[in-house]
């Protein structure tokens, strides 16, 4: 299993490239203030670094799941949604993950254990978690043989995922941030995370997210 340092510094990797050359060039030109009220892209945040670099991917996945589903709060009990979730994460960062293999372009192959570790960030059972639901069905599929999932790489390159605050807090870690459309730079959604510490590769995992 990867190192939490190594993971994260993967997934950092993962996304700033979803977010573009943008948010690099401006962590190089200059170092982030703490001022109040400062945007800041994943990658370059004055506190909570590794956590906040960490747990993007999983924020962004719930966050695109809740946007598809109309949904105001992440609901764990929602089966549904969690494995929208989960879908998004590995469809759009688990190609960092050294476990996962590339079938094709377009579908990427992880095994079953890869896919229980990256629920764990959403704190998930996947014990627990019912079968995948039909409406993934052309998008993720399980190969009992081989006991890994096919997944269908995902593109997110309409929209730009941004985490503007961080705050330490007595139960974890609160992250808030927006999900702006960069065809008109429109907001789509801004939403407030809240993590928890937790013994999983991720290092934390997502407790509540809403939509605000």
């Amino acid at each position: 299993m990867f190192k939490k340092g190594f993971i994260s510094c993967l997934l950092a990797a993962a996304l700033l490239f979803s977010l573009g050359g943008a948010a690099l060039a401006d962590h190089e030109e200059a170092a982030p203030s703490s001022g109040a009220g400062q945007e800041y892209a994943p990658g370059a945040v004055p506190a909570q670094t590794d956590a906040v670099q960490s747990m993007s991917p999983a924020v962004h996945g719930v966050l695109l799941a809740m946007l598809h589903f109309g949904a105001d709060e992440f609901q764990v009990q929602d089966d549904a949604l969690s494995w929208e979730a989960l879908y998004n994460m590995l469809s759009l960062y688990g190609q960092l993950d050294e476990r996962s293999e590339y079938q094709d372009s377009d579908h990427l192959l992880l095994l079953s254990e890869t896919v229980q570790d990256y629920s764990a960030a959403l704190d998930v059972s996947f014990d627990q978690l019912g079968p995948l639901p039909a409406s993934l069905g052309d998008r993720i599929t399980y190969d009992a043989a081989s006991d890994s999932y096919q997944v269908v790489c995902g593109n997110d390159s309409q929209t730009q995922f941004q985490i503007l605050a961080s705050r330490q807090t007595a139960d974890g870690l609160v992250l808030e941030g927006t999900l702006i459309s960069l065809a008109d730079q429109d907001e789509l959604a801004r939403f407030e995370a809240a993590l928890q510490p937790r013994d999983n590769m991720f290092g934390y995992a997502i407790t509540g997210l809403t939509l605000i």
